[in-house]
């Protein structure tokens, strides 16, 4: 399930995106025999333009074929977005345009994953106005990054973390146990 190991995955990251990680839930650090293992906890990937404005995420673990195609999608859809809020004169992204090229991107991706909308437009997707929760854990942050587009990691990883993955957030070190 790791697909951060796979040189593919590494390899299509490393030329398109810069990487960082943030704990914010608890796990514990076991000592076995055959070395040390993580037991417990959660994760979640995002993909975010340099400011921190969150384009996707993806919650939970992720094998390599899964992991990779998200990436794919983020990168593609960053690009397109932009490209529709930029002013080629002047280089300057219109902040609205990007919400609302966002806002229809997940949409339509959450439409695609199962989500059901109640009205579609040329201008504008109608979309359920709770978390779906009984839809998979990708169609919710879909759903989230259609309702909160080009939110900033700050506002977006907590409702991933607490309402989607149903953790706690946690500052608390990470346990040593042997």
């Amino acid at each position: 399930m790791n697909a951060l190991a796979s040189v593919q995955v590494a390899n299509y990251l490393r030329d398109r995106f810069v990487s960082t990680t943030m704990k914010v839930g608890t796990f514990q650090i076991v000592a076995t025999k055959s070395g040390e293992r993580k037991v417990g906890g959660n994760v979640a990937s995002y993909f975010c333009m340099a400011d921190g404005t969150v384009v996707h995420a993806v919650p939970g673990p992720a094998n390599e074929t899964t992991f990779l195609s998200e990436a794919r999608w983020a990168w593609e859809t960053r690009r397109l977005t932009l490209t529709q809020s930029t002013d080629f004169v002047t280089g300057e992204v219109d902040k609205a345009r990007l919400q609302h090229e966002s806002a229809k991107a997940h949409g339509e991706r959450f439409q695609a994953v199962g989500g059901r909308i109640k009205n579609r437009s040329a201008q504008q997707l109608v979309l359920p106005a709770e978390l779906p929760q009984q839809l998979t854990q990708q169609a919710q942050v879909h759903w989230l990054l259609a309702t909160r587009p080009a939110e900033r990691i700050d506002q977006i990883y907590p409702i991933v973390w607490e309402q989607i993955l149903g953790e706690q957030l946690s500052g608390l070190p990470v346990a040593m146990r042997n």
